[in-house]
């Protein structure tokens, strides 16, 4: 399954909030953890986390009409 497929199941799954809330967590772990244990790994967390909190942004919120 690649990973369009991945986000888009994703999407379905989880509500904006919860997305949001995934997805800032994510990258406070990810930060807290390579501060703590520095290794090239947590990037990947926070990468995870990235891209779940701005798959939470709606265009039609902001789109001034």
């Amino acid at each position: 399954m690649g990973w369009r497929r991945k986000l888009v199941a994703l999407r379905q799954r989880f509500t904006r909030r919860q997305r949001l809330v995934m997805g800032g967590t994510a990258s406070v772990v990810a930060q807290v953890g390579s501060y703590s244990f520095p290794s090239q790994n947590w990037l990947y967390l926070m990468i995870f986390g990235i891209i779940v909190f701005t798959s939470a942004w709606s265009p039609e919120v902001h789109r001034k009409g």
